[in-house]
């Protein structure tokens, strides 16, 4: 969708939703620009779950989310985190609604191949309709990173793919990962552009690790269908890493 841009919050939600973002978000809406976000909640689900007393597990940087932890992921992502971002975009006067897998199906998903990982999913469709609609009435879209199976069972999704996904079924012209971390590094200095194709290579060569692995290939899926450019930083204003689809040139 022309003029779209996505933005994936991660970390601690509250600590991406400062003045300098509404300022940014006003800006695009100026500039005609639609916006969608993707939010995660790792961690209010890690300590609503500890103050339950249900055991937190993780596999290969994955929750581990049996019934128990997916009923808290739920109740903490669509009850908590989704409308702390609301009512900041409303208290700054942005028109903004809240969105989950529930509503006309909007994330179809299927279970992730490790069944260790239990009601963990992947997306397969990205009902875009209802999103285009509201995005046609300049109202700011918020989805949780849930989706839903053909039988109607609900699965726990990484945001990051969540937020690609839906980049890509929209064609965005931009994808924002923000993260704790104000770019890639390669040692102390921020890597400010990365071809597609040089993430195995820069993977492969240890200078990209960790968590960054799977964001960088979640970039790399996005940029390959449909989205212009994906950037992975820690705020609006800064300019980070962009990941793009050109061919690498060493």
């Amino acid at each position: 969708m022309e003029n779209t841009i996505v933005i994936k919050l991660g970390g601690v939600a509250s600590d991406n939703l400062t003045e300098a973002f509404f300022e940014q978000i006003t800006k695009w809406q100026m500039n005609r620009k639609k916006i969608v976000i993707v939010h995660g909640g790792g961690h209010y689900v890690t300590k609503m779950m500890q103050e339950m007393g249900i055991p937190v597990e993780t596999k290969n940087g994955l929750r581990i989310t049996n019934q128990a932890a997916l009923e808290v992921t739920k109740m903490v992502l669509i009850g908590q985190v989704q409308p702390t971002i609301t009512t900041a975009f409303q208290k700054r006067g942005i028109a903004v609604i809240g969105l989950n897998a529930g509503d006309t199906g909007l994330l179809e998903a299927t279970q992730v191949s490790d069944r260790e990982l239990g009601m963990v999913g992947e997306i397969t469709k990205v009902k875009t309709t209802l999103i285009e609609q509201l995005l046609g009435e300049d109202i700011v879209t918020i989805i949780a990173p849930l989706g839903i199976n053909k039988e109607y069972n609900w699965l726990n999704v990484n945001a990051d793919t969540v937020a690609c996904e839906v980049a890509s079924a929209l064609n965005a012209e931009a994808l924002y990962l923000l993260t704790d971390v104000p770019g890639v590094k390669n040692e102390a200095a921020i890597i400010p552009e990365i071809a597609s194709s040089d993430i195995g290579y820069l993977q492969a060569t240890g200078i990209i690790k960790g968590g960054m692995i799977p964001k960088l290939a979640s970039a790399a899926f996005a940029v390959k269908n449909g989205v212009n450019q994906v950037i992975i930083t820690d705020s609006l204003s800064t300019t980070g890493t962009k990941i793009t689809n050109k061919v690498a040139i060493r």
